[in-house]
């Protein structure tokens, strides 16, 4: 199983029909190498939650959720 270390941003892909809010995160032990980081969408990272929750109280001002 791939294991998550941080989450780096957020963004609101809003090019779209059905914005979705995306992370960047970075994935434990793949340092060094093209697969290190990769866009995520917000409903794959429910079980990260506290890195998600941590990510949001240190970057106040990023995309956390979608708004009609």
């Amino acid at each position: 199983e791939y294991e998550i270390e941080e989450i780096l941003d957020s963004k609101v892909n809003r090019q779209c029909r059905n914005c979705q809010l995306s992370y960047l995160v970075r994935w434990t032990r793949y340092e060094g190498t093209n697969e290190e980081t990769s866009w995520l969408l917000a409903t794959e990272l429910s079980h990260v939650s506290e890195l998600v929750s941590g990510f949001h109280s240190t970057y106040l001002t990023k995309p956390s959720q979608l708004l009609n």
